[in-house]
């Protein structure tokens, strides 16, 4: 059975977005950035973005059946702050929450032909997190694990394996787009929802308060 109603949100990137799908169609989409465009001081854009994007959809929370959330890696902050909102929102509804790899609906989101290719999220540090992907019948998944990698490394990779780049800036440049998991709703409902009071999305590496907090203290801060 298809998922009903269901919210999407993605913020691996600074640029995220927000989808609404009902009965398998999507009915509202809304992209935001996490930064003011003239400061460059992060806003808190997710929780407005995700009331304007349900109003556009002419529906209320209380309809929703479903929660999806862009599991990353990227960006530490945003993806906290998707998470602890879906969490919030499918404990106070009792309904389910079903995450999906960020590299994924950046594979998604290329619509590319069939093929062999790399998406990559950017890192910071001169770095990506990538992972190969393959497209047969125009259904791109990803094969093996996610990784983080360097830009060197990453367009050697791309060579090696005669891989098309999808990412930000790269060969085909795209974004993760919330709208682009809409076509794979049936799949995703076939997998498994998460556990609300255990699931955490994939960071792809330790925040940098962390790294800051170890490397004065000396000591790892979960061995607190």
């Amino acid at each position: 059975m298809m998922l009903r109603n269901v919210l999407i949100l993605e913020t691996s990137t600074e640029s995220g977005s927000v989808a609404v799908a009902c009965d398998g169609a999507l009915t509202a989409e809304l992209s935001f950035t996490s930064r003011d465009p003239a400061t460059g001081v992060r806003t808190e854009a997710l929780a407005p973005a995700v009331a304007a994007c349900l109003a556009q959809a002419s529906m209320s929370p209380r309809e929703l059946s479903t929660v999806i959330c862009g599991a990353g890696p990227g960006g530490f902050t945003s993806l906290r702050s998707a998470a602890a909102l879906a969490k919030g929102l499918c404990s106070a509804l009792h309904i389910p929450l079903y995450a999906v790899s960020s590299l994924e609906v950046l594979a998604w989101s290329a619509n590319v032909n069939d093929g062999t290719f790399v998406a990559a999220l950017p890192a910071g540090r001169n770095e990506w997190f990538f992972a190969d992907v393959m497209s047969e019948a125009q259904r791109a998944s990803l094969v093996g694990e996610a990784g983080l990698i360097g830009d060197t490394d990453l367009h050697a990779r791309s060579a090696s394996l005669h891989a098309s780049l999808i990412g930000p800036g790269l060969e085909i440049d795209t974004i993760p787009r919330a709208s682009a998991v809409v076509l794979r709703l049936e799949e995703i409902e076939a997998g498994r929802a998460v556990a609300l009071d255990s699931w955490e999305p994939v960071y792809g590496r330790l925040a940098e308060a962390q790294v800051k907090w170890e490397a004065v203290h000396g000591r790892p801060l979960s061995a607190l």
